[in-house]
């Protein structure tokens, strides 16, 4: 909600069953404890690890400044900028769940399932990712839904 609030970029991705090894391995390695301050300096402009994507895998931060396979699928909107395409090229690929908070509007997306979620509230955010994260598949939006495959 911070970052969103600053409209600083963010992205985030949760593994679920699907180790995200390859990924972490390619970033930089930190294993840390998951808070939100750390998150929020990981974000800021003036960090080095600020480009890319901090994995979250097994309950901790595993590693930040990770690049994403960006998708290509020719159907997202273009006002979508690279973190959503990685964001949905990493949905598209593993089982993970990533979470992005855009940079020039401060909107809240999620993208798992080869689906991306787009202009989520708060609530809706933190639902779903209790219910992805914690196995439940029944986590439905309509909300802003895009790539329908």
């Amino acid at each position: 909600d911070v970052l969103s609030k600053l409209r600083r970029g963010m992205l985030v991705a949760f593994s679920r069953n699907t180790s995200l090894k390859k990924v972490i391995n390619h970033g930089t390695i930190l294993n840390a404890d998951i808070s939100s301050s750390l998150i929020t300096t990981i974000f800021a402009h003036d960090n080095p690890l600020h480009d890319g994507a901090v994995i979250i895998e097994d309950g901790r931060i595993y590693s930040a400044a990770c690049f994403l396979p960006s998708s290509e699928n020719m159907d997202i909107k273009s006002s979508f900028g690279s973190r959503h395409r990685a964001a949905l090229g990493l949905a598209e690929t593993t089982d993970a769940v990533v979470l992005i908070v855009s940079e020039e509007t401060g909107a809240i997306s999620l993208a798992y399932d080869s689906k991306l979620y787009f202009d989520l509230t708060m609530e809706q955010t933190e639902n779903l990712l209790l219910n992805l994260l914690q196995g439940n598949s029944n986590s439905n939006v309509k909300k802003g839904e895009e790539n329908e495959n």
